[in-house]
């Protein structure tokens, strides 16, 4: 590593990035922006690399519609470097943008050819906690390193802090020599494409390593284009905070990318957020936070008492929303992929494991259909890097840097539940969600209220809100829109529980 990274000889870079919600079309506008380019309208030698979640979406709905390559053949950071000299337009997946190394980096900044990176989503910005030691919720064989891993490397010269970032020495005798160390290649092979910053203090040593992506992955490109949501005060709002990196937000509007006023972010809602139903209520209710500590605690309880009662709970809403018309195979559920035997079910009184989706999921409409969304989870982000951010928040007086674990549960929670019928844009169906944890829910009913709300005084701004009708009003105009009779149930419903306000 070279001292390239340092502050004062960082290239300025700018983020631009289109915040809109789920179901206004992001995909699509990145789909036609590369196509209108590939068509011969660009007069400067431009080429563009999409970054996608998963290979599904690389594979079916990238690749094919716009004609981009895919580095076919493994180890894939050498096989790119073939297209990336050859000039193609490429498409490939976070989790290879997240292994780039320097030989990767060159590549782009020496091809004849300026690449446009464009993310279909934010891609992995934190990366990881060296120092921990074991995490509970981890697969079997996963490589953790403790305090005292920590201590010894630093005591052997394999790691020192130069500038307030972390250096790895290859030539460090150990590393060279002794076939215990060999183990250590982890953290070497991390320091490639991370920048490593020191974090917690014992006996005059660091006691943990924690790993951010380069800044160098992005400067390698002409821009940086970000299509996603609720990205103010996110992660890459931190990233940003944290390596100088400017920020400028855009919506899109009818399949076109809008500049925002000045360049700054603005609130927007998702649309169908009127038709939530969001469960309340003592029979669906859970009194103990569902995190992974509760899941936790609850699997190695002999009784089996919380397991019992969030079974029972599942099942009161369940059998609501069945009653509504929701179906096992119009229903979705998640909980931390760690504990979700713990909820398996022969589908009698609940749905089976065949309707868990992972809570980390987005770009994907396959779950269109569900009108019935169960959320099991209390989300926070990963608690060392919480405090580490607070440290430097503090240290460079800087609130920017301050995480909010609100605004990422918040988030994380909206994602999932579009995955849902409420991302049909012309679907009127109600689309029924239990949240047992009640900061979660609030969260999501805050969101709801603020959501209309905003809405309401919008309209009455460019003077198109309607005062609320009478229900028999409601009634007679929704008939003339042929609607069914659970239309109309449900929109008496939302009156009677005061949605509209």
């Amino acid at each position: 590593m070279t001292d390239s990274r340092t502050f004062h000889k960082q290239q300025p870079l700018t983020f631009r990035i289109i915040d809109s919600p789920m179901g206004i079309g992001k995909s699509a506008t990145l789909i036609d922006l590369v196509r209108f380019h590939n068509r011969g309208f660009d007069p400067e030698p431009r080429r563009f690399i999409v970054f996608v979640p998963t290979i599904r979406e690389r594979d079916g709905r990238y690749g094919p519609k716009l004609d981009l390559k895919s580095p076919a053949t493994p180890p894939y950071n050498k096989s790119i470097l073939e297209l990336i000299r050859n000039g193609e337009n490429i498409v490939t997946t976070h989790a290879l943008w997240s292994i780039f190394n320097d030989e990767t980096l060159r590549a782009f900044k020496e091809s004849k050819y300026k690449y446009v990176a464009l993310f279909d989503e934010v891609p992995p910005l934190f990366r990881d906690v060296v120092g921990i030691g074991y995490k509970p919720d981890e697969p079997a064989g996963s490589i953790r390193f403790g305090p005292a891993d920590v201590k010894l490397m630093q005591q052997t010269g394999m790691v020192s802090v130069n500038g307030g970032t972390i250096r790895f020495n290859p030539e460090c005798e150990y590393v060279k020599s002794d076939k215990e160390f060999k183990v250590f290649n982890a953290v070497k092979n991390l320091s490639y494409n991370c920048t490593l910053y020191p974090f917690g203090e014992k006996d005059g040593m660091f006691t943990s390593i924690i790993a951010f992506a380069r800044r160098e992955l992005f400067t390698c490109f002409r821009e940086c284009w970000f299509f996603s949501y609720m990205t103010y005060d996110s992660m890459l709002h931190k990233y940003c905070a944290m390596n100088r990196i400017g920020m400028e937000y855009y919506h899109i509007y009818d399949c076109h990318i809008l500049r925002n006023p000045g360049g700054k972010y603005i609130e927007t809602y998702p649309e169908g957020i009127e038709n939530l139903v969001i469960l309340d209520g003592k029979q669906f209710n859970m009194d103990a936070s569902m995190s992974k500590t509760w899941y936790s605690r609850a699997s190695r309880d002999a009784s089996r008492a919380g397991l019992k009662e969030l079974k029972q709970k599942f099942r009161n809403a369940y059998e609501f929303m069945k009653a509504r018309g929701v179906r096992s195979d119009s229903f979705m559920f998640t909980v931390f992929n760690t504990y979700k035997d713990l909820l398996r079910s022969n589908g009698r009184h609940y749905p089976s494991l065949r309707r868990f989706l992972p809570c980390n999921t987005k770009a994907t409409n396959s779950y269109k259909d569900c009108t019935g969304v169960a959320y099991l989870c209390n989300r926070f982000f990963d608690v060392t890097c919480t405090k580490f951010l607070e440290q430097r928040a503090k240290t460079e007086n800087n609130p920017e840097l301050q995480f909010n674990n609100d605004n990422y549960a918040l988030s994380e929670l909206v994602q999932f539940v579009w995955r849902s019928n409420v991302r049909v844009r012309k679907s009127r169906r109600p689309v029924y969600v239990w949240v047992p944890d009640r900061r979660m829910r609030t969260l999501l009913q805050d969101f709801q209220k603020r959501a209309i709300w905003t809405r309401k005084n919008r309209s009455m701004l460019h003077g198109t809100w309607k005062t609320r009708p009478t229900a028999p009003g409601l009634k007679r105009r929704l008939s003339r829109k042929n609607l069914d009779k659970a239309d109309l149930r449900y929109a008496f419903e939302k009156l009677k529980a005061k949605r509209f306000l």
